[in-house]
């Protein structure tokens, strides 16, 4: 995979001189949101989606008539979040935030029949810049009325909050396959991607007492729906 990645990085220069006269090189600055949950079995409890956010800029430098060569830079905000604990007087939230600087490389194929809208698939090396897992409890107590002394009738709402740095549990280089839709009105340009991680987040051995090791681990499925304007130069 990394291999593919340089390789077709490397052709960048080339492709620009094969563009279309029709057509020309633009930048595209976007931000939108995120929607994530992450699965495996290094995960011990039930996944759950959730959101985030995430702003880039993609260069396009046109091939032909209906397709491009893509590629840039992204921020994303992603992860999982879990499912909620809930007891009789208490509750409990957790997520974990991972956050990662996304180098995609992409081709991008635009429809004959309905203007504006396209079709792209490609490879993107992700380099993760942090991960923490949250918590925030929830619960019912006694009102402390002072002097160390609690009133039997009046309750109240207590909320406690945790975080913890779990970065050295994920891996700092992932890749995926990035395959979307996108579709440009008036330079205006909305973008949905889906990307598939092919080496995944989170790769553990576990010792199982002189009988081997197995891995766990665990992958990211990010959802991104973004929202840009092209500037053509």
């Amino acid at each position: 995979m990394k291999k593919i990645f340089f390789l077709l990085l490397a052709i960048l220069p080339l492709a620009a001189l094969a563009q279309n006269e029709n057509r020309r090189v633009s930048i595209e600055p976007h931000a939108g949101m995120t929607i994530s949950k992450m699965h495996g079995g290094a995960l011990t409890r039930d996944e759950t989606w959730k959101t985030g956010w995430t702003a880039g800029a993609e260069l396009e430098i046109p091939l032909s008539t209906y397709y491009s060569l893509t590629t840039g830079v992204d921020y994303a905000l992603i992860g999982t979040g879990f499912k909620e604990e809930k007891e009789q007087y208490s509750s409990a939230k957790s997520w974990i935030n991972a956050s990662y600087v996304y180098v995609p490389l992409q081709i991008k194929a635009y429809s004959p029949v309905v203007k504006g809208l396209a079709v792209h698939l490609g490879v993107e090396m992700g380099i993760m810049t942090s991960a923490k897992a949250h918590a925030e409890m929830t619960s019912i107590r006694t009102m402390d009325i002072g002097d160390g002394m609690s009133s039997y009738f009046l309750w109240e709402n207590y909320k406690d909050k945790e975080s913890e740095d779990v970065s050295g549990q994920f891996r700092n280089i992932i890749y995926d396959i990035p395959v979307g839709l996108s579709y440009e009105w008036r330079n205006i340009m909305l973008n949905a991607t889906y990307r598939y991680e092919i080496r995944q987040a989170i790769s553990q051995k576990v010792n199982n007492y002189g009988f081997g090791s197995n891995a766990m681990t665990a992958r990211n499925h990010a959802i991104l729906i973004t929202l840009g304007y092209r500037f053509k130069l």
